[in-house]
């Protein structure tokens, strides 16, 4: 009984201790608002679209692209000039739906968290439509123009709950 009361005191202090520090290094192991923004070279954007059409990587030109880790997920925005036909076999291999370019739509999809970056235009391209893939928490939204043969693309990826 005479170590008792000493030893309750120290087990009331260390967990007085360990509530206080639990905020900080939680932070430290799981940061909830870090964001990292990543810009790729041309070339290297050119690469990676010209891998998702299915065309050689001198097909499309023109390629700018960024994209931004959270942990909500990543979002990744690009733009590119290149012929019809590999943006018919994307938007068909990826189920793409074509929708009405409604001004919400242009906002929710392509506006919300637009990156800084001065080439990020989609509605230059001024279009009555847009094609829109959500499938398993990726969402794909494309504005393209046949005429121009200009096309705005963003990527979306939701972090799926409890993953880091």
């Amino acid at each position: 009984m005479k170590y008792f009361f000493p030893a309750l005191m120290a087990l009331v202090i260390l967990a007085g201790i360990s509530l206080v520090a639990t905020p900080y290094v939680a932070e430290m192991l799981f940061p909830a608002q870090k964001t990292t923004l990543r810009t790729a070279t041309p070339q290297q954007v050119s690469a990676a679209l010209a891998s998702w059409l299915g065309v050689e990587s001198g097909r499309v030109k023109e390629a700018q692209g960024t994209s931004q880790m959270s942990a909500q997920g990543k979002t990744s925005w690009f733009t590119f000039t290149v012929d019809r036909q590999p943006v018919e076999h994307f938007i068909r291999a990826n189920r793409m739906r074509q929708q009405d370019l409604t001004p919400e739509i242009l906002q929710r999809v392509f506006v919300a968290q637009t990156p800084s970056a001065d080439w990020w235009q989609p509605a230059s391209l001024e279009r009555q439509t847009c094609f829109i893939s959500t499938d398993e928490g990726q969402e794909l939204g494309l504005i393209y123009d046949a005429e121009q043969q200009k096309g705005f693309l963003v990527a979306r990826t939701r972090a799926k709950a409890g993953s880091f």
